[in-house]
């Protein structure tokens, strides 16, 4: 307990000047997640097919203004329910045909995409296209979509099988672009409603387990499977939409091998009362969204913040689902207590320290004869610096720039670690330098 609590005191050195969220006043589950997960701002509602049935605004932007109905936030992976309902759309406009082949369409994805993958395959995730995020979470990008296409380098696997991919709606973003010959976003607003903003306040991430600013950037390329961005109002009225729209109610689902079913960028499952509820959340670093659609009781519920870390995204679902589902009338207790998130940190901070004392007495003592384990000890501190350096990125399956901007404060332990392995050789083949500089001195 002390090194978390050593942790806490160096966080809060760090994160000085984070936005505190205001006194809530009276106790609401929302206000109790949000203090608990240390979420600086917050938006909640509860709405059927014709009104508000709750609304909750919490705390403040990443500019410090209170949140309130038109505050924007990025919606993540429940974009792509937008973009699935702006394609069936125009199915049934007969502007595109959902059975075409992506390569009919798209002559630049023949390279990374069989010939018999369909739009509708890109839909449900059974394309084969990997997750990688190499390609995606590009800030600043203001290319189209159709544009990126040509230049995407995976590899697929077979079609058929659910293997979750936003590559897949970055293709469906270009097809709507290229068939349209319009603005994705533009097309959008016409076909289901959704305006997107162009702008937001900075997000947080969280560093030390507290809340840091970061300037949450748009991918113009990736507004089809997680940069659209708006209010709860924006958001709440599209959801309610939603309940009776025949894309987001469809039968139409394939398996994801994990208990639930994923149809029109919804996952579907069964509820223990044997209700339907389609669902997604999304994430981008510094705003997480979840919207459940339950058409069988009218009801839609959405949930936005202003704070994610990757490592975090299991508290914050379960946060989510805890608090539609109580609207539900069901239990299901939220995650607590410690996470991968505060295990990660604490494994990386003891070993950051451990290394730090070794370096320090190596360095206290480096005119001391080195030992006959001297050039073992350099080799695997060398060794250990180049699987960390290299493994980190095939562990993650991002670079280390990309992870910076999910988890800041790993990240930095990352780079403490690599120095201190770095000193830690240094110092011990300097040991071996001077004693070779000594003996050939005295002979």
């Amino acid at each position: 307990m002390r090194i978390v609590h050593a942790l806490l005191i160096v966080a809060a050195v760090l994160t000085a000047g984070s936005p505190i969220p205001p006194d809530p006043g009276p106790a609401s589950d929302i206000g109790l997640v949000a203090d608990e997960l240390g979420l600086p701002g917050v938006a909640f509602r509860v709405v059927s097919e014709r009104e508000v049935i709750e609304n909750v605004d919490y705390g403040v932007d990443g500019d410090g203004a209170p949140i309130d109905d038109a505050t924007p936030f990025v919606w993540g992976s429940v974009s792509k329910s937008v973009t699935a309902a702006t394609v069936y759309s125009l199915a049934e406009r007969q502007v595109l045909d959902i059975e075409a082949t992506v390569n009919t369409v798209l002559p630049d994805s023949d390279s990374i995409l069989s010939g018999d993958v369909t739009i509708d395959d890109l839909i449900h995730h059974t394309s084969g296209l990997p997750h990688d995020v190499t390609e995606l979470d590009v800030w600043g990008r203001t290319e189209r979509a159709l544009d990126v296409v040509p230049t995407l380098d995976v590899t697929t696997a077979d079609r058929g099988t659910f293997r979750y991919s936003s590559l897949n709606y970055l293709l469906l973003q270009a097809i709507v672009e290229k068939v349209t010959v319009e603005r994705f976003a533009d097309v959008v607003a016409r076909e289901t409603g959704v305006h997107t903003v162009g702008a937001v306040a900075p997000g947080h991430v969280p560093f030390f387990t507290f809340p840091r600013s970061i300037d949450t950037g748009i991918d113009s390329a990736g507004m089809g499977y997680g940069y659209l961005s708006g209010s709860i109002d924006e958001l709440s009225r599209y959801a309610s939409r939603q309940l009776t729209a025949p894309a987001s109610n469809s039968p139409e689902t394939v398996p994801t091998g994990s208990g639930t079913a994923y149809g029109r960028g919804w996952y579907v499952e069964t509820l223990p009362d044997g209700t339907e509820m389609r669902w997604h959340s999304g994430a981008v670093p510094g705003y997480f969204t979840h919207v459940a659609l339950i058409p069988e009781r009218h009801l839609a519920v959405v949930f936005a913040t202003n704070r994610y870390g990757e490592l975090e995204a299991e508290e914050l679902a379960s946060a989510a689902r805890s608090l539609v589902l109580t609207r539900l009338g069901i239990d299901e207790p939220r995650i607590t207590g410690l996470g991968m998130y505060e295990i990660v940190l604490i494994a990386s901070s003891t070993l950051a320290v451990l290394l730090a004392l070794c370096a320090g007495r190596i360095l206290f003592r480096i005119k001391t004869p080195p030992s006959r384990w001297t050039p073992v000890h350099i080799l695997m501190a060398a060794i250990a610096g180049g699987v960390l350096y290299f493994g980190m990125p095939m562990l993650t399956g991002a670079p280390i720039s990309t992870l910076a901007r999910w988890a800041p404060d790993v990240t930095l332990l990352f780079w403490i670690l690599l120095a201190e392995l770095a000193v830690v050789a240094v110092a011990l083949a300097a040991r071996v330098l001077l004693l070779r500089q000594w003996t050939t001195a005295h002979v």
